[in-house]
Order: structure tokens, then C-alpha cells, then sequence
């Protein structure tokens, strides 16, 4: 898994994920307001890939997501671009995306709700583990 990380990492950069955000917070102009907060973000992933090698694939999407919600690095659209990278790196690893096994209106509303709360504080990385829908 490692080495995946590391290839992501070449791959999530923060250009990249500048550009996402554009795109998401599109007609308004994106702005990072905190550059250190998105590398430290896009770090998460490789960090916890190294030190932690058990861990699963979507357990790094969720650090990075959660990384991006907490350290609010963008002026706007945070949580739609920490979810929308989330799934992107679930899929880059060859995984299902966080929508892909939702069955009904309430699964989405769940998984939109879990970025959400952890905005709010309520649910840690380990809450946004359980982003994809059982």
C-alpha cells in the first residue's frame, strides 16, 4: 500500500487540488487561505502509510478527507473538496467511491452528513471511516 501512497502523493498535489476546488466553488474564484494546512492534508495519507502499514485503503482516503475539513485550507468549498478527493483516491487505489454502493437517497445523505459532523467536531478520522456505506 505504501507505494501507492507515495505514487498519490505525486498525483494530489496541491496544485491539483487548487484546481479541484476552482472547479467545485465555481463561478466565485478559489482562494487558499492556508497553504501549510493543505500539504499537511495531502501528507496525511503517506504519513499514516508508513507508520501504520495495516491500515486500509479507506482509512487514508478518510485521513485526507478529514485533514482538508479540519484544517480548512480553502476559503470556500472544503468539505464538497475533501469528499470529492476522498473518492478519487478510494478510486485511485482501486477501490469502490463513496457513492458507488449507496442503494437509496439516505446512504448519500449519510455519507454527506458524516463530512458534515466532523466539520462540526463530532466525528474524528475514525468516524469518517465508516464514509462508505455497508
Amino acid at each position: 500500500m505504501a507505494s501507492h501512497t507515495a505514487r498519490l502523493a505525486r498525483v494530489f498535489t496541491p496544485e491539483y487540488v487548487r484546481r479541484i476546488n476552482a472547479q467545485i466553488v465555481h463561478p466565485a474564484h478559489s482562494q487558499v487561505v492556508k497553504p501549510n494546512e493543505l500539504e499537511s492534508a495531502l501528507a496525511r495519507p503517506l504519513n499514516v502509510s508508513r507508520y501504520e502499514p495495516e491500515r486500509p485503503a479507506e482509512y487514508l482516503a478518510a485521513t485526507l478527507s478529514y485533514g482538508l475539513i479540519k484544517g480548512h485550507p480553502f476559503l470556500d468549498g472544503n468539505k464538497r473538496t475533501a469528499f470529492f478527493l476522498a473518492n478519487e483516491y478510494l478510486r485511485a487505489l482501486g477501490h469502490p467511491g463513496l457513492l458507488e454502493g449507496c442503494q437509496s437517497r439516505g446512504d448519500l445523505e449519510r455519507v454527506a452528513d458524516r463530512h458534515i459532523n466532523a466539520a462540526a467536531g463530532q466525528l474524528d478520522v475514525n468516524g469518517l471511516l465508516g464514509m462508505t456505506p455497508s
